[in-house]
């Protein structure tokens, strides 16, 4: 069934269909729109080499998560700060343009400057000489006690793995240093100084912290082998006990996994692979048992699913399954370990029987049973599908369904195509569908180089509207960073 299943979605994504009488795009029309996005976003909206996830049309009003930052403030978290210094390298790449990599120069700057003594990035860094003092940047060379005497800023030294925050930053800087050819070697200093960093923080079992200052919290608390399914669990919420406890949420380890992956192919540092495989192991140990062989969000140091936050109840998920499905394929290519591929598939049966009938999937499942868990809109777990919490979806599809043709490629032995340093969203388009989305993204911009969406221009938008077009210019390098 597995087999017939990605066999069709194979075919699937590489037909694609193009809206019929639609002119085609040309290389020409693409290349001045990619031009005109970037130069409207470096030109307009950078502050110091920063960025945000979304501007007011007269560019005065910055937002990140969580609503307006000031002027000195860039974000970190992707589509911030260094997503837009990938989309400048992206555009470099495909068009040979040195301004471009400038530009992505002006943002690895940016990011050297604000990288934590802790090792990596917090959500926000702050370009204002004054208020950075507020923060233990590595640049300003505070040593432990002076970092220790910052007062009124509890987030000073903590770096964030949450979301692709460092992991996004070291991305885009290894794809800078690489195209850069190691020019600048403030810029090697702190890659190597984060990974390091992040290789000390890994827990025993190859697990990663969310958050952290100095050592994982509860790195030597002894913590179970594998993980189990408790015969039953409260459907009130329950704080999380004391650490360590174990995140998968938000696909964490997928992002260091990877990292790790990306850094050992462009540095060739065996250290770099064994974290990488430390996270394999680590969720081939999360792996719940069968009949419900996915993984769940969080877990104690027994290995068992336990509460999040009140919205993340324990359950087994289905979006954060397909991510660590994508990861085992990906190590499985460097690796060729056969407990990977056996792993992935065994969870990859379990989404697809999990499939609703609409054709999406919840987002939990409920343990034991695999009844569709959902949270609503006052934070209460229920089986019903309505009303459900507005601002945390608990429904996802597009983007669990590639992962099963990805699966069959990996069984037949044939190359996946995900080693590369940035991963976009517009990878996933067919030749059909990447065409059409080519020619919306032209004749929708407007004479400024924006694409506006109601009274904002959004990051995200410019970001995929940059590897859309670049992937459309230049097909023959169509894996970024690659």
């Amino acid at each position: 069934m597995l087999r017939h299943i990605a066999s069709a979605l194979v075919v699937a994504l590489s037909c694609g269909t193009a809206l019929a009488g639609e002119p085609q795009p040309t290389v020409a029309e693409a290349r001045g729109a990619i031009e005109r996005a970037g130069a409207y976003f470096r030109d307009h909206l950078g502050v110091a080499g920063t960025y945000v996830w979304k501007y007011s049309l007269d560019g005065q009003r910055r937002m990140g998560e969580g609503g307006a930052v000031p002027t000195s403030v860039g974000w970190v978290q992707p589509p911030g700060t260094p997503a837009v210094g990938a989309a400048f390298l992206r555009i470099f790449e495909v068009t040979g343009d040195k301004q471009w990599l400038q530009s992505a120069q002006l943002v690895a700057t940016a990011l050297v400057k604000t990288q934590l003594e802790s090792g990596g990035w917090f959500y926000s860094i702050e370009t204002d000489p004054q208020k950075a003092a507020t923060w233990c940047y590595r640049s300003l060379k505070t040593d432990g006690n002076a970092c220790h005497d910052i007062k009124d800023n509890p987030h000073r030294n903590e770096t964030v793995l949450d979301d692709n925050n460092t992991q996004s930053v070291l991305n885009f800087l290894m794809w800078f240093d690489r195209a850069s050819g190691g020019s600048d070697p403030d810029v090697r200093s702190c890659i190597d100084k984060a990974l390091h960093r992040l290789m000390r923080v890994q827990y025993p079992n190859g697990a990663f912290p969310v958050f952290f200052k100095g050592a994982a919290p509860g790195a030597a608390v002894e913590t179970a082998a594998k993980a189990s399914i408790p015969a039953s669990w409260s459907h009130e919420w329950q704080k999380p006990d004391r650490p360590p406890y174990f995140v998968v949420n938000d696909n964490l380890p997928r992002d260091m996994g990877r990292l790790f992956l990306n850094a050992y192919r462009k540095y060739g540092d065996p250290k770099y692979l064994q974290a990488a495989e430390k996270v394999g192991d680590f969720l081939l140990a999360a792996q719940l048992p069968a009949p419900q062989q996915g993984w769940a969000q969080e877990y104690d140091r027994s290995m068992q699913p336990v509460w999040g936050r009140k919205f993340e109840p324990p359950g087994v998920v289905s979006r954060e399954t397909a991510g660590n499905i994508d990861y085992l394929i990906e190590l499985n290519e460097q690796n060729k370990d056969a407990r990977l591929l056996d792993a992935a598939e065994s969870a990859a049966k379990w989404l697809l029987a999990a499939r609703l009938p609409d054709g999406k999937w919840a987002r939990f499942y409920e343990l034991n049973t695999n009844r569709p868990l959902y949270i609503d809109d006052d934070n209460q777990v229920t089986f019903d599908d309505k009303n459900l919490l507005h601002h945390y979806g608990m429904k996802t599809g597009p983007e669990i369904e590639p992962v099963f043709a990805r699966l069959e490629l990996a069984r037949r032995g044939l190359p996946v195509s995900r080693q590369q340093l940035w991963i976009s969203g517009m990878d996933e388009l067919s030749p059909g569908d990447l065409s059409s989305k080519v020619r919306q993204l032209i004749d929708s911009q407007d004479a400024q180089g924006r694409w506006v969406e109601g009274r904002f221009v959004m990051g995200q938008d410019f970001i995929d509207g940059v590897f859309a077009l670049g992937r459309f210019i230049s097909p023959q390098a169509s894996a970024p960073g690659k």
